[in-house]
């Protein structure tokens, strides 16, 4: 029983590191944009997953993509 106990809290440990660094992550770069196009999205918008991570540009504000020259995304509006 105890070792259970252990390896229940290892797994929920390693579950809320895991969850802190993406988290942080997100925080850190709160808009998407693509070096392909002008536009700029919010991390989760279902149109960043088809952006080829080469392309992709971090904005830490709103103000900043704009300033680059992105326009907001229709779907997600960040």
């Amino acid at each position: 029983m105890f070792k259970s106990t252990r390896k229940q809290t290892a797994i929920i440990l390693l579950t809320l590191v895991i969850l802190l660094i993406t988290m942080s992550t997100v925080l850190a770069s709160t808009y998407v944009g693509s070096a392909k196009s002008d536009k700029f999205h919010y991390p989760g918008c279902r149109y960043v997953r088809q952006i080829y991570d080469e392309n992709k540009i971090y904005f830490s504000s709103r103000d900043e993509a704009l300033n680059a020259g992105y326009i907001p995304c229709k779907v997600c509006r960040p």
